[in-house]
Parts: structure tokens; sequence; C-alpha cells
């Protein structure tokens, strides 16, 4: 067998990389540190997770030569190429337990828990027949379906969909309700209505961000509505396509909060049982997306002119109301501690992606402008695609942000470094660790963060 430095010196293919990751198995802390750089030099996508690590990992049994890992192939919509061990030169086609749902036109939304041994996945509507199927997908015992929501029983598709930091619970929101699913046996836990119908707000700012998404005509909806809501929603919603809700958790999973991005509707529940803890008031103009500190103490949701609020939780109380530099916000993640919020948008005189770091301790402190290298693509200032497909995390690496436009998809953290970009429109989702994020299109891939860091340029010598 070649040597570790032999290897890494040769043209990559996936029989060399086969060889690469058997001794990477086998180098201790300080041996494994010293190839990273050289490991990190080759494509992410020419280093795929094998099928022992993936064993590993999808058991959480994470070990440190994982992170050089750059990709992992989970299937397709449809049917499934078959994997293979790496180095294996043949991909027939399996069928899967995912070919019972119907992605004909492809996923809305996708999320997946710290371990990736499952995902969950929106379908998009089949217009004026059914809504888009909501389902888990195993990907270990990949011919386990469990069904959440099957799109005969509704006309819509979900366009956030998030998991609980612990992996029990699957939250979404199709025809102005939340949903909240038990994801070992899709059992629905709670529902509540998202947003009350069109914005009040229609005709007023047209720059504001709320107004990402063109408005509809409301249906009548005859369900009773639960707890706080019901006063103010009974009788009256708006379709989820029209007003897209987004979604966040708190890092301990007991909360979560929802921002509806057209009628103005923030709120935080219990993660458990949809019990309403706070209702942000229709008129201080809340909505789009939100996110909570680890504790579920602090909320942070946008408002107009690119403002972002930070809110005590309990009480409902504003601690801080800052600017950004940022015409439109599309994604929001809030460090653990809840003193810091990384804010995603785009800046108008360019529509390009952008992103900001807001310090909110010991003062509100704007950060300078953080623009992603190597991507000139523009994004049109009232995109759809952008405002619904954006994605923000915070990780023991940092913030890292995905921007999805009508001209493709890029990845890049807070240093502005751009560490992912694909000409095609992605639906991601970051697991709840940040560890990794899943791109839909028509292939279902897990991209591993720290796989795809960029290797330090060698120092200069002499």
């Amino acid at each position: 067998m070649s040597s570790l430095d032999e290897l890494l010196k040769a043209r990559p293919t996936k029989q060399v990389w086969h060889q690469v990751c058997l001794l990477l198995a086998e180098l201790d802390e300080e041996g494994l540190a010293a190839v990273v750089p050289r490991v990190l030099a080759w494509p992410a996508q020419q280093r795929p997770m094998p099928d022992d690590w993936w064993a590993q990992w999808t058991a959480g049994d994470v070990r440190p030569y994982h992170s050089l890992a750059g990709v992992r192939h989970l299937g397709r919509l449809g049917v499934a190429e078959g994997e293979g061990e790496v180095g294996e030169d043949a991909e027939g086609a399996e069928e899967t337990g995912l070919d019972e749902a119907y992605f004909y036109h492809g996923a809305t939304a996708v999320a997946a828990p710290s371990d990736l041994s499952w995902v969950a996945l929106g379908a998009a509507a089949e217009w004026h027949h059914n809504g888009g199927d909501i389902v888990r997908w195993d990907t270990v015992e990949k011919d386990r379906l469990t069904w959440f929501l099957h799109g005969a029983n509704y006309h819509d598709e979900p366009h956030d969909m998030q998991v609980s930091p612990d992996g029990r619970t699957v939250v979404t929101a199709v025809e102005g309700h939340l949903h909240a699913w038990s994801a070992a046996t899709g059992e629905q836990l709670w529902t509540l209505p998202a947003s009350s119908g069109p914005s009040d707000r229609d005709g007023e700012d047209e720059d504001a961000d709320a107004h990402d998404f063109d408005d509809a005509d409301d249906f009548d909806d005859e369900n009773d509505f639960e707890d706080d809501f019901e006063d103010d929603f009974e009788g009256e919603v708006s379709l989820g396509m029209d007003d897209p809700v987004r979604i966040g958790f708190s890092g301990d999973g007991r909360r979560v909060a929802t921002g509806t991005c057209v009628s103005g509707r923030v709120a935080v529940m219990e993660a458990d049982t949809g019990r309403v803890v706070l209702t942000v008031p229709a008129e201080e103009k809340a909505f789009g997306p939100v996110a909570l500190d680890t504790s579920g103490r602090l909320l942070a949701h946008t408002s107009p002119e690119g403002r972002v609020v930070v809110r005590e939780v309990d009480s409902g109380a504003v601690l801080a109301i800052t600017p950004t530099r940022l015409s439109a916000v599309h994604a929001l993640a809030m460090s653990p501690e809840g003193t810091a919020v990384f804010v995603v948008g785009a800046v108008a005189e360019d529509a390009a992606p952008a992103a900001q770091l807001l310090s909110l301790d010991p003062a509100p402190t704007v950060g300078e402008l953080i623009r992603p290298t190597e991507f000139p693509v523009k994004i049109g200032r009232h995109s759809v695609l952008a405002g619904s497909g954006t994605r923000a995390v915070w990780t023991g690496r940092g913030p890292y942000a995905f921007v999805r436009t009508g001209n493709g998809s890029v990845l890049f953290d807070s240093t502005a470094r751009t560490l992912w970009a694909d000409p095609n429109q992605q639906t991601v989702s970051f697991t709840p660790d940040g560890q990794a994020v899943v791109t839909v299109n028509e292939a279902i891939d897990a991209w591993f963060l720290a796989g795809l860091a960029v290797p330090e340029p060698p120092a200069a010598t002499g």
C-alpha cells in the first residue's frame, strides 16, 4: 500500500480516496492535524464519506477523521442511486421508500437531525390538484418512510421545515397552520394557526422586507383555533404559499419561534405542547426570519427597513432595535449565549448576498458588511427564492449562511469565505448542531462544514 504522503500527491480518484480514508482512521490526533490542510485541498465532492465512517456517524460515534469528509450522497428524489463503498465503480439504481411519496416537481423544504440518520422532506405542490407530501425518509434503512402529511389532504407546500435539536420533533407550516409531528412515529403533536390572512400593511412601504412575497386571496377555514390564537384568527387564514412561515428552535429544543413573511405575525411556543409563550403585537411590525438563543430566553426577529429586534421572550420587552446596512433580511442566527446575531440578506444597491454581525453585549454594535467572495450572482430585490430559501446557523466554528437565488446557491461564513457554490437552486437546511448542511435538488446530499473549510495558505519562507 502506498504511503499517505504519496497518496495525497496523487490525482484524486475514488480508489485513491478509499486508501486515504483507511490510513486517516489509523492516525493519532497529532498525525491527523498535520495532514488536514493537504486533505482539505482536495475538492469536497472528491472526498465522499465512506460507508464505515457513515455507519459510525449515524450511530452517534463521531470520530475526529470524519471532519475530513466533504460530502455524503444520501439518495435522489424518486429512484435513488445505490451508494456502495467508496472505490466501487458500479452505481445501480435501487428502489427506496422515498418512491412512495410524490416529488415529481421537486422539494420545497428539507430538515435533518444532527446524526443525519433521516431527513424530513416537503414536496412541491401539484397545482390545482394535491399539495406536497411531507415525509420522513430513513437514510440508513432506505425502505423506511414515515408520513407526516399526505398531499391529498391540502393544497399547499411547506417553505421552511425545522427539526428540534434532540431530533424528536419536526415543525413546518402549510395553509396558514403550524404543524408539529413526532419524528419517530409521524403522530401530530399539535397544530396552530400561523397567520392572520392578507397583510394589513398592503399598500404601505413597498420596500419593506415583508413584500418579498406576493399576496393572494384568502379562503375560509372552519377549524376551531386553540389557545391565545382563537379570537384573533378564527375563520381566516392565508395560504402558506403566499405567506411563508419561518421557524427557529431554541438550542435546548424547549421552545420554537415562528414568523410570517407577509401578514407579520411573530410568536414563540413550547415545542412539546404548542402553548403560546409570546405573541408580538401586530402593530409592532414584526415578521419573517426568527432566531432564539440556547435557552429560549431571547428572541430575534426582523422589522421593516432591515432592522433587527431582540426581545426577552417571557416578558416581551424589547432589549434592542438595531439597524443594519441590509435592505432585505432573509435569515437570522443567534449565538448560543444570546450576545450576537448573524443577519443574512441583500444590499439594495446591487442586491448581492450579504451579511452582518450584530453584537449585543455590552451595547448593540453593527459589524462590517460581509460579502461572500467569488460569487458574482445577484439577488432580485424581491426575490421569493432568496426570501424563502436563505438559511443561517451559528456553530462552534462561528456563523454560516446559505443563500439560494434564481442563478445559483452559495454557502459562506462570517469571514466572507465562499465554502461551496452550485449553479442550481438548492433547497437546504443546516443540521441543528451546525456540522452539516443538507442540499436537495434532484440529488439529496449532506455536506460537512468542517470538510468544506478552506486550508490556510502555507507561511512564506525566507
